[in-house]
């Protein structure tokens, strides 16, 4: 819809001509069927066969910098330039339950190819207040893994494990010679454990545990002094280096106050990262101070150990 500015581009990237709208008119209409099926097959009475296919389009992205590690996100939405997001996906999947469905078991497949997805291109300044879409490229993408979960459901004792290995991968030209590189969103490999054990008829002990392989960056691979010995880092391929691996332990413990028929209400004792883990928020390069040949790579993290106190009333 009009109501701003949009703009007429050239192919690489410099804007043709400023378009005018008025308010409420109609400058791009998308039309995107979003089919979908599903089908299973019963094996017996306690296993079965999964499989699906799903199309989906999404009109609000998410644009992110992969040459640093500050959240310098931008949401922005479709417009003449940018087109509507487009994802298939297909899956298919193994689930099971075991000794009178106090277990259950399941490993799914998915692939999904993606359509319109977008990135900066190289160079862009993302701080300034200049127009977006001169900015950015477009290009596939293609995401494909297995997912496996196992769940104990009945008893003082419950829980979850859940493991998927997988890839995110995107392909734009003009980009990373354009050859296939990871997206923010690829984590070779994503661990939870979810634990829960009733004490007593009060008290109640939960935790769980995360783990995931680091985000992909674009780090430096080089430097050369530009005026007055400012550090001018050089970068290559894109999105060619992680981030550390992510994990953290949270733990609670839960009094049950009151319990009636129509309300309950509780008290929560919690500590969140209570390894003590420093994961990583920003990673920014610099000179090292003792040698300006030389360049240090300094990590910052933002929460320790979190502790917290919380009162629940549910009617």
């Amino acid at each position: 819809m009009g109501g701003a500015n949009l703009f007429d581009l050239n192919p690489d990237g410099t804007i043709k001509d400023t378009l005018h709208n008025g308010s409420g008119q109609v400058v791009q209409t998308y039309v995107i069927p979003e089919p979908r099926i599903s089908a299973s097959y019963i094996l017996n009475g306690v296993s079965s066969l999964k499989m699906a296919y799903t199309r989906n389009s999404q009109y609000m992205h998410l644009i992110s910098n992969s040459t640093t590690t500050n959240p310098t996100d931008k949401w922005v939405g479709s417009d003449n330039n940018i087109k509507p997001e487009i994802a298939d996906q297909g899956t298919f999947g193994y689930f099971r339950s075991f000794k009178d469905d106090r277990y259950e078991f399941s490993a799914e497949t998915y692939f999904k190819y993606m359509q319109n997805q977008i990135d900066y291109r190289d160079g862009a300044n993302v701080l300034d207040n200049t127009p977006l879409d001169p900015k950015l490229l477009f290009g596939q993408g293609r995401s494909y893994g297995m997912e496996l979960f196992f769940k104990k459901k009945e008893g003082r004792f419950t829980g979850w494990i859940s493991y998927t290995l997988s890839r995110s991968e995107i392909q734009i030209q003009g980009i990373n010679n354009d050859s296939w590189y990871a997206s923010r969103q690829d984590h070779t490999h994503d661990l939870s454990l979810v634990g829960m054990y009733q004490i007593s008829k009060k008290w109640a002990f939960s935790s769980d545990f995360v783990f995931y392989t680091g985000a992909a960056v674009t780090f430096p691979t080089g430097k050369y002094l530009g005026p007055n010995g400012y550090p001018v880092f050089l970068y290559t391929g894109r999105d060619g280096y992680r981030m550390p691996d992510y994990s953290r332990l949270d733990i609670s413990f839960t009094k049950t106050l009151k319990q009636h028929k129509h309300y309950t209400s509780e008290i929560v004792y919690s500590l969140y990262n209570a390894l003590g883990r420093q994961n990583p928020y920003v990673i920014i390069f610099q000179n090292d101070p003792n040698d300006a040949n030389k360049t240090q790579a300094v990590q910052y993290s933002l929460f320790r150990f979190v502790p917290s106190i919380s009162y629940n009333f549910k009617f």
